[in-house]
């Protein structure tokens, strides 16, 4: 008999695993989206002061509309958003593979996001009374 010592269990893997089974969200309703809008170097669309265009995107929620600007802002990106239409109460969550972020929406619907690192996101949108609604994961 050897006196080898017993293996660790590879607890991370383990979690990252059941993560990827994750079945809270089966009920939730996928967002339609509306436009996708990349800007290209002859276009005339609002500039910052580094003349980079936002990315805009566009999406419904049965009676709700998302509008989502994405800024380059060096190596770091960032979210603005302005949800419309028929709500009393909505929430907005930044998912990020491995985390998930609450937005703070103003009471005109508007949201932002700062110092994001480049990759890939979803946003969940809660209402009361309706069905979680996510977005497409998008990358920014």
């Amino acid at each position: 008999m050897r006196n080898d010592p017993e293996p660790i269990p590879d607890r991370a893997g383990r979690a990252a695993a059941l993560a990827a089974f994750d079945r809270s969200l089966d009920g939730a309703r996928l967002a339609r989206t509306l436009s996708d809008t990349v800007p290209a170097p002859g276009r005339p669309l609002h500039r910052d002061r580094g003349g980079a265009a936002p990315a805009v995107l566009r999406f419904g929620l049965e009676g709700v509309r998302l509008d989502l600007q994405v800024h380059r802002n060096g190596a770091h990106r960032s979210l603005s958003g302005l949800v419309s239409g028929e709500f009393d109460h909505v929430d907005v969550h930044l998912r990020r593979p491995g985390h998930t972020l609450l937005l703070f929406v103003g009471m005109d619907g508007r949201f932002d996001a700062a110092e994001l690192s480049p990759g890939p996101l979803c946003l969940a949108v809660e209402r009361p009374g309706h069905p979680l609604t996510l977005t497409d994961w998008f990358t920014v």
